[in-house]
């Protein structure tokens, strides 16, 4: 009940359409290079190949699944369930999903919470095994 309804509906809304056909979700789409952190690896990540195609990450997929689920979509939603199918594809040997840093090319502790929210997310959809 922070938000009022609509607020709530148009952040639902601008979440699906980041969705992208593997199901995943990129971090990488929710803003322009720019905009992350004071801008200054903006050249950098303007002039990565993935620019207009980025792959979907762990930490974006788990954190909009949790979104989604917390604002009432239920886990049999289509949508929702390519997400989860996304996820269990993409989890690695080591039980990590990897998630590629904005703010560095050398350490990539984005990797925590994008192994975090995939594990959160499985588990509000009752999708863990």
């Amino acid at each position: 009940d922070l938000i009022d309804l609509n607020r709530k509906n148009a952040i639902v809304s601008s979440i699906w359409k980041h969705q992208q056909d593997d199901g995943g979700w990129s971090l990488r789409t929710f803003a322009k290079p720019e905009a992350w952190g004071s801008g200054n690896r903006a050249r950098k990540l303007l002039a990565e190949p993935e620019l207009n195609n980025p792959q979907s990450d762990g930490h974006m997929t788990g954190l909009a699944v949790l979104v989604l689920r917390e604002s009432g979509v239920d886990a049999s939603d289509a949508r929702i369930e390519q997400a989860v199918q996304w996820l269990k594809s993409n989890q690695r040997q080591s039980g990590r999903w990897w998630t590629w840093s904005l703010n560095t090319d050398r350490y990539h502790f984005i990797t925590y919470s994008g192994t975090c929210y995939p594990l959160l997310a499985l588990a509000q959809c009752n999708a863990l095994e």
